[in-house]
């Protein structure tokens, strides 16, 4: 009990970043970007899953990846908390939008119940490796990520291999895209993949205990920064 009041707690603290900053209006941005794409013919899988994926990269910036959040983590470890129930907290405030988006775009494209828990769990898991990235590199790891996923994330990586001498890049690529969280492997889950699933399932766990881990070691940096 006591840990999942430490994660409300730390919920309730970074959520107001969605209404007191910008962050609100660049996912509102975001949304409205993807329905777009939508009507003008791009796949509602697709749509879907860069809503849930790319709401919760954004939203992974906001509330965790610019130098005054990650600067306040040694702070909040001076509280009664863990370094997991903070993460959680952070990684449950940031996809929130994700699911929201990939919500809307699921019923603004023709409502299919698969296709929005799809989405929903690319928001948890692209979330989750997002809030892993941004504690220990900041804003500029949470844009590298948002355009590898919006330009490559849904591509199969035979797709890459395929090309007439994909070279090192390519293939690394293609190896990303293969073993990490990429949007390709997650649009089975509308047909019920099991595989797929768990794959979604154990990135995810794994997010969660890599962000915690980087949180953990604040605790030895100075606490020059106040929550």
């Amino acid at each position: 009990m006591r840990f999942l009041h430490c994660v409300l707690a730390e919920f309730a603290f970074v959520t107001p970043r969605f209404t007191r900053t910008r962050l609100g209006l660049l996912l509102l941005a975001l949304g409205a970007t993807l329905l777009w794409l939508g009507s003008r013919g791009v796949d509602p899988v697709t749509v879907t899953l860069l809503a849930g994926s790319l709401g919760a990269i954004v939203a992974a910036g906001g509330v965790a990846g610019n130098e005054s959040e990650r600067g306040a983590l040694s702070t909040a470890l001076g509280h009664p908390t863990t370094p997991l129930a903070i993460a959680t907290g952070r990684w449950i405030a940031l996809v929130s939008p994700g699911i929201l988006l990939a919500m809307v775009s699921a019923a603004a494209l023709g409502w299919q119940p698969g296709v929005a828990i799809a989405g929903s769990l690319a928001a948890a898991t692209v979330g989750s490796c997002a809030l892993a990235v941004v504690i220990p590199l900041g804003n500029p790891a949470a844009m590298g990520l948002f355009l590898f996923m919006a330009l490559a994330g849904a591509v199969a990586p035979e797709r890459i291999v395929a090309l007439a001498e994909p070279g090192f890049v390519r293939l690394a690529a293609a190896s990303v895209l293969e073993l990490g969280p990429a949007l390709w492997h997650y649009r089975s889950i509308r047909g019920g993949d099991w595989g797929a699933l768990i794959h979604a399932l154990a990135w995810t766990g794994l997010g969660i205990l890599l962000a915690s881990a980087f949180i953990g070691r604040q605790r030895t940096q100075p606490m020059t920064h106040h929550r």
